[in-house]
């Protein structure tokens, strides 16, 4: 018989895939997508991915290592904070602080601004808020950009504190983006001041009508707070009480809907700890502590969820972990798409001891196996052992 290899699916093939079934169209969502990055020093400013399939228990893309280059899209050469949107259109943006925190916690002028039409391949660009806006030419740091859409204005608005030197408060601004997503095309507009308190991080979340943000406060008992208004740009109400279920200094908030059902979760970074912890709420008021455990295999900083869908999900693990395991649900959906035709199929290894050894001076990896219920005498794996049960992408030699 003919051996079969594990192999990565060609690129045209998983276009082919999603325009038979556009993403985000079709599909319900399945699964979770978490950017984030881990820290503060080297390429621990850089833009990591990680898969979650109910919400809580994250694994990491790319062996945690970037899936974007800082120094190709920033002026700093580190990025941090990344926030990510699934547009109105199919298509996805993404914006992160550019700074290098080595530099000082004042030494950062701008903003990166990313968009993605698959959620693999990102164009960017950079703004430097005082080269753009000579009126902010005192701005001293523009820290953790978010972005949304405005349905009134019809353009994207991109929205981050901000502070006009050492005797400012940070305060929250927004501007709307061009049409390509390239750069500002208005100037920066405060709105949000806590009574002129130092506040970071804001995090909108639209919901019955109304517009909650959330945000860090600064200084002495700093944590999350929230404030609502009817309009996206301004009115926002102080909701006067922190929302974390822990004692510790927290910060980082990111807030997003639970598949299927009315919670939604309110995560956050405890930094001085090293941990996340998320707290459970229906109406985005009242929080109480998440009950169902949180695990992750990196150790992330403030970053952002979204769902998406499983078509999604197989697009990233193919461009970032292309050993991957295709769920058994999704083989029959896989194979209508033509996209893959009869190169997918049910596998299921058979643990045996003395025969699974390496080639020398390769990375083929011999294993029994069962195809579609047959036990076969071996299959060689093209990126290292496979062991667990699932729908794999082979290639006939």
């Amino acid at each position: 018989m003919s051996e079969l290899y594990l192999k990565k699916i060609p690129a045209f093939l998983v276009m082919v895939f999603m325009v038979t079934l556009p993403l985000g169209a079709q599909e319900n969502y399945s699964a979770y997508l978490f950017a984030y990055f881990t820290g503060n020093s080297g390429d621990q400013e850089s833009i990591r991915f990680a898969l979650s399939d109910d919400g809580h228990n994250f694994k990491a893309l790319n062996e945690n290592k970037p899936v974007i280059s800082s120094a190709s899209i920033s002026l700093t050469g580190g990025v941090r904070d990344p926030h990510i949107l699934r547009g109105e259109n199919n298509d996805y943006y993404m914006v992160v602080t550019d700074m290098v925190s080595a530099r000082g916690w004042a030494s950062n002028r701008g903003i990166v601004m990313l968009r993605s039409t698959n959620l693999v391949d990102w164009q960017s660009a950079r703004v430097n808020i005082p080269t753009a806006f000579s009126q902010f030419a005192n701005v001293d740091r523009v820290w953790a950009p978010q972005v949304i859409f405005d349905k009134e204005a019809g353009k994207y608005m991109v929205y981050f504190s901000m502070r006009l030197g050492p005797n400012d408060a940070d305060k929250f601004y927004y501007a709307y983006a061009n049409s390509s997503f390239t750069a500002l095309e208005t100037a920066p507009k405060i709105f949000f001041s806590n009574s002129n308190l130092c506040s970071i991080d804001a995090d909108i979340i639209y919901k019955d009508s109304v517009y909650h943000l959330f945000f860090k406060t600064e200084g002495s008992g700093n944590g999350i707070k929230s404030a609502h208004s009817k309009k996206l740009t301004g009115g926002y109400v102080l909701y006067d009480k922190y929302l974390q279920q822990t004692s510790a200094a927290v910060e980082g908030s990111c807030v997003f809907k639970l598949i299927n059902s009315d919670n939604y979760v309110l995560m956050y970074d405890v930094y001085t700890s090293g941990r996340y912890e998320f707290a459970v709420s229906k109406d985005l008021r009242n929080f109480s502590k998440d009950p169902t455990p949180v695990s992750f295999d990196f150790k992330p900083r403030h970053g952002t969820v979204i769902p998406i869908t499983s078509a999604e999900k197989n697009a990233l693990n193919e461009k970032w972990n292309p050993t991957f395991v295709i769920k058994h649900q999704d083989k029959q959906r896989i194979l209508n798409s033509n996209a893959y035709g009869a190169s997918a199929l049910n596998i299921r290894f058979v643990p045996f001891s003395s025969s699974h050894s390496s080639v020398s001076g390769g990375s083929l990896n011999p294993l029994r196996y069962s195809l579609n219920g047959r036990v076969q005498k071996s299959l060689h794996c093209s990126d290292g052992p496979q062991t667990s049960s699932g729908l794999y992408l082979l290639k006939t030699r």
